[in-house]
């Protein structure tokens, strides 16, 4: 079975960021769910198609790795 993968793109914005130009740990998670959203549209789903047939998508533990930390 092949892993389904979406790619998505999001621009940092400044009112992201500390006074030192570095994104606020908390927006990561705000990213998660847009490329959580953006994976269900490249597969021909949605939020309100999931919740119709019964199935939520809650978020129970949020472990976010990251190499560095993004800046703007």
């Amino acid at each position: 079975m092949s892993a389904r993968v979406s790619e998505t793109t999001i621009r940092v914005r400044y009112a992201e960021t500390d006074q030192m130009g570095v994104v606020y740990h908390a927006r990561y998670l705000d990213w998660c769910d847009v490329a959580r959203t953006e994976y269900l549209r490249d597969h021909g789903a949605s939020y309100r198609d999931l919740a119709a047939g019964g199935l939520l998508l809650a978020v129970v533990d949020a472990p976010v790795p990251r190499r560095a930390p993004a800046a703007y």
